[in-house]
């Protein structure tokens, strides 16, 4: 009976224990204990896995099995073997399947289970965040109760005149409709915006600071909001301002002032950076929304707003105080690409709802907004293309920016004064002057040659669009008043490249209108592509001249990680500090600078290379992070005002005095004294002294191992046989008396002073239906050698995206990351096995030391953890991570 997987050892059933001392056959232990990195709820199944999910013989919250190791797996990611599980009551087929007659049939109360499960999740999100869920309730159902939630209520209805607020609810002595409004929307498409917006904001302010005073933020909030906008109406009600007279004869429906509050008392318990983000954004977007459209809730959201970010502080239980944030030029970068950002989308939402002309609406002149256009979405898409060139420091994207910010300024200097165009003139000036404030943060320059191919590419779309005017005209030539000839023909033409017509000829068919359009379309749309591009057009990393050989001389001169030899891979570009003696390597992912293990170099001048790494960085609008950086580099983090997170542990095996004596050891003795009975032996060889007749059975191995794997191979720190071949890493075999090799290993050096002083392990591969404790003896055997040999220690490197859940620190931010990462790991756990890789190291009783992410501030992580995904994965399409996806969504995953 074989299956899953266990730390069990096989001498440990037959002598009832684990090797860890958990009783296996004689006295059934708990999945808790045998099962420690189980991916199921609460450890609460036997066996860590089974194809991915949790053993399907488990049923008790404390499901209790025997254990019984039969060797390694073949279900291994390559760099580990695992061991296997036998279960009393469960038979399995020898890959760790059910039995050949099929699954076992779902129990009877299958479907029962199910929606039992959905309402113990429903009672749970009841329970932990009470206070949301009633307001939910509330708003739902009072629109399921009044018919409101699918027909609306607009003004005129008695249910809107009875429960409405706003001035005259006010006036009229109805101070209750500013709580009873709250449940109410005046539009269907309105609800899913509010409640999105209450749920996120209200359920985590409440985890924050408590249910009763996220109650309080959002009903004091809104009502609050409200009645203070009333009021401000109030005093403006005789003074002939055309807006505040209008707004104060409206009333409206809805609790998005309430979210709005929280949302602004939420910022008050946001890590500084982060607060300072989304109060600039968040701010800009309202205040570009009252400017443009001017509605009566648009002036709620903001005093409400402001309401929440006052109060936040004091509900937090400390004193507004000024925020301990340096506005430095990374900060810089961001600010304004939100700023653009939320005037971009502000504008197309102004235009979704119309509003009447802001504060700047006078009676005397005419409001026509154009409402939701072509020109407009476009626009809008290109904004934001300009914005997050703005976040990455594209010296283009502010320089392009800023001409377009002056030029509209300009124009609206010479038109007419009109409710629009004063708000327009504020939004605009405002956003000129915050550019031109920031000019020093936005020094990436883009390639030379990027500008060069872009002329290049426009000129051939002009040659073609010339062409197909004068097939067109020939076509068309009288369908234009009056006729075409061949000179208008081209000053229609070049009108069109800058946006005009000639106005020497007019079309008077359908065709002929539909034609020159098509000329401008055309062109537009082969500029916007251009600037795109341009806009994300950056200098990649050069390698620098004879990276290779002082990369190496540094890492033999100077101990600074055990997986520092992974530098010298491929897809990895070599910085050097200014004196040379440090070296950072890095592969730009995105726009993320991802560095991986510590700086080689003397300690004492490692603080100074990061600070010349993370300028280098910034010139080019690259974010830097260190990826499997020491304890040593991550202290370093706050000088730099920087923080780190640990993701990983890498486990290293002492060798002075190691012996394989005790009952730890059991697995790898047992191993090895199966092997000498089997007549296996340890070669020892580098791939170019290796004979032909055994690296092609190294190929065969490997290509077996990558075939049996419906995702593509992985890389980054996950070496393949490319890697091997170095004349630097050490292989070792395991063959029988035929030469036939059974597994095999790659060693790479760890460098101090001149000398190898360990090795870390890389490869691990063997043969199928081969020798099944190779690994175990590969490894044992190996440190035995090392050790005869006079080296230190070895390293059996880190596992990735397999860190331990329990260590879970730091800020939610940061826990934020590590979720991110344990969510790829369990991605990628059936198809690769990090977390089993894990547990089978700890046969070998190495000491773990903790590996950290370290970066600049909470703001990136998101976009940090896509880079760490896409490195580990470069070669992955949308079909595969659609897999990984579903398979961890769908039914029966664990």
């Amino acid at each position: 009976m074989k299956g899953g997987r266990s730390p069990c050892s096989s001498s440990g059933w037959a002598s009832g224990r684990c090797s860890k001392g958990w009783p296996t056959s004689s006295g059934p232990s708990t999945c808790a204990e045998a099962s420690p990195r189980s991916p199921c709820p609460d450890h609460s199944t036997c066996a860590p896995w089974w194809r991915g999910r949790c053993c399907p013989w488990s049923g008790a919250s404390t499901a209790q099995c025997g254990h019984r190791a039969t060797g390694p797996s073949r279900a291994t990611d390559g760099h580990a073997m695992i061991c296997d599980v036998a279960s009393p009551t469960s038979t399995l087929d020898e890959h760790g399947g059910p039995p050949a007659d099929g699954p076992e049939a779902p129990a009877p109360g299958a479907a029962t289970g199910r929606a039992g499960r959905a309402a113990a999740w429903v009672s749970g999100v009841v329970r932990r965040y009470p206070a949301t869920a009633a307001l939910v309730v509330l708003c739902v159902g009072a629109g399921l109760v009044t018919g409101a939630a699918w027909r609306g209520i607009s003004e005129g209805d008695s249910l809107y005149d009875a429960v409405a607020y706003g001035l005259p609810a006010l006036r009229e002595g109805r101070w209750w409709t500013f709580f009873t409004g709250a449940f109410f929307v005046p539009q269907i498409v309105l609800y899913i915006p509010i409640l999105v917006l209450l749920v996120a904001a209200a359920s985590t302010y409440e985890r924050r600071v408590g249910h009763w005073r996220a109650l309080g933020v959002v009903v004091g909030g809104q009502a609050f909001g409200s009645m203070l906008t009333a009021g401000f109406l109030y005093l403006f009600r005789d003074t002939g301002w055309t807006w505040a007279v209008e707004l104060g004869r409206e009333l409206d429906l809805g609790i998005s002032a309430g979210g709005f509050a929280v949302f602004g008392a939420l910022t008050a318990v946001m890590q500084p950076t982060w607060r300072v983000r989304v109060r600039a954004a968040v701010t800009a977007y309202l205040i570009a929304m009252l400017l443009n459209a001017g509605l009566l809730w648009d002036v709620e959201h903001l005093v409400s707003w402001t309401l929440g970010m006052a109060a936040g502080p004091l509900l937090a239980g400390r004193r507004p105080v000024q925020p301990a944030v340096r506005f430095g030029r990374r900060l810089q970068r961001s600010v304004v690409a939100l700023v653009v950002a939320v005037s971009a989308l502000s504008a197309l939402l102004a235009a979704i709802w119309q509003g009447n002309g802001g504060p700047f609406h006078a009676g005397d002149d005419a409001y026509h907004p154009s409402g939701v256009t072509l020109a407009l979405v476009v626009s809008s898409i290109v904004w934001l293309a300009l914005a997050d060139g703005l976040r990455r420091g594209r010296r283009f994207a502010w320089g392009l920016t800023t001409g377009l910010m002056a030029l509209s300024f300009l124009s609206l200097l010479a038109v007419d004064a009109s409710s629009e165009r004063t708000a327009d003139l504020v939004i605009t000036g405002g956003l000129l002057l915050l550019l031109l404030v920031t000019y020093r943060a936005f020094t990436a320059r883009s390639p030379q040659h990027s500008f060069r191919r872009a002329g290049g590419r426009l000129l051939k779309v002009a040659l073609g669009l010339f062409a197909y005017t004068a097939i067109g005209f020939a076509v068309l030539q009288d369908d234009f008043v009056p006729r075409a000839r061949p000179a208008d023909m081209v000053a229609e033409f070049v009108s069109r490249l800058f946006f005009s017509t000639s106005g020497n000829i007019e079309p008077a068919t359908d065709a002929a209108e539909l034609f020159v359009r098509s000329i401008a379309l055309v062109w537009i749309g082969a500029i916007i592509v251009t600037v795109i591009g341009l806009v994300y057009a950056s200098r990649r990393p050069r390698p620098e001249p004879e990276q290779d050989a002082r990369l190496r001389a540094l890492l033999l001169a100077n101990h600074s990680s055990s997986i520092e030899w992974m530098l010298t891979w491929r897809g990895n570009t070599v910085w050097f500090s200014a004196d040379g003696e440090t070296a950072i390597g890095f592969r730009v992912v995105g726009s993320v600078a991802l560095c991986l293990a510590d700086p080689v170099g003397p300690a004492g001048k490692r603080l100074a290379a990061m600070q010349e790494f993370d300028a280098f960085c910034f010139e080019r609008g690259w974010l830097p992070c260190m990826f499997a950086a020491s304890e040593e580099t991550a202290a370093l983090a706050p000088e730099l005002r920087w923080k780190a997170v640990e993701v990983a542990e890498d486990g290293v095996v002492g060798l002075e005095g190691l012996e394989f004596k005790g009952k730890a050891w059991q697995d790898v003795r047992t191993a090895m004294n199966k092997a000498g009975k089997l007549n296996i032996r340890l070669e020892k060889t580098r791939w170019a002294e290796a004979k032909p007749v055994l690296t092609d059975q190294l190929h065969v191995i490997s290509n077996g191992w990558v075939s049996d794997k419906s995702l593509p191979e992985m890389g980054f720190t996950l070496g393949t046989l490319r890697e091997a071949d170095d004349p630097e890493v050490r292989l070792h075999v395991a063959m029988d008396e035929d030469s036939t090799v059974e597994g095999f290993t790659s060693w790479m050096p760890v460098g101090e002073d001149g000398e190898v002083i360990g090795w870390t392990l890389d490869l691990m591969r063997r043969r199928d239906e081969g020798f099944r404790p190779v690994m175990e003896y590969l490894i044992g055997a190996s440190a035995l050698e090392f050790k005869d040999e006079g080296f230190r220690f070895i390293s059996l490197s880190a596992a990735p995206l397999a860190r331990a859940p329990d260590h879970l620190a730091g800020s939610s931010d940061q826990r934020v990351l590590q979720k991110l990462l344990d969510f790829l790991g369990d991605s990628l756990e059936p198809y690769y096995g990090f977390r089993s890789l894990h547990a089978f190291k700890t046969k070998f009783q190495p000491v773990f030391r903790p590996m950290y992410l370290v970066f600049p501030d909470e703001s990136t992580l998101l976009e940090i953890g896509v880079a760490i995904a896409r490195a580990y994965m470069p070669d992955a399409g949308l079909k595969d991570w659609a897999m990984m996806t579903w398979d961890m969504a769908k039914p029966g995953r664990g």
